[in-house]
């Protein structure tokens, strides 16, 4: 079996200490569960939420996360359609960051665990 790359398992919500058990219950396309949590990976049993508002920290990344995305729409549309009113660009930076708000809770969440949460990987 090969083993999972350290982008390759971020990229995929898994643990970051086995790289194989899922950290989110259900898929991000599920409008109703992209949120939950496992409070315990599935397969090497680690503890997904380390201290009590840890995740509040993520909030930092889903910032970043945020302002990333507001570029690079903006850079598409000014060069794209040749620098539009104002008004393309606010609704054009409120939809994508609404269709992307589930992968944006998530990835913060996964990022900010694989950078401050403490777990190596032990493969």
């Amino acid at each position: 079996m090969q083993k999972t790359t350290y982008v390759g398992a971020l990229l995929q919500s898994k643990c970051p200490r086995c790289r194989e058990g899922n950290m989110f219950i259900s898929s991000a396309a599920n409008l109703r569960k992209f949120y939950l949590m496992n409070e315990f990976c599935p397969h090497c049993g680690v503890r997904l939420q380390p201290e009590p508002g840890f995740y509040q920290g993520a909030m930092y990344v889903s910032y970043g996360i945020t302002v990333a995305c507001l570029i690079v729409v903006s850079a598409i549309l000014y060069y794209a359609l040749g620098n539009p009113d104002q008004w393309v660009y606010i609704i054009s930076v409120i939809a994508i960051m609404i269709l992307l708000a589930p992968l944006n809770f998530r990835y913060s969440r996964v990022i900010y665990l694989y950078m401050f949460g403490g777990l190596k990987y032990k493969g």
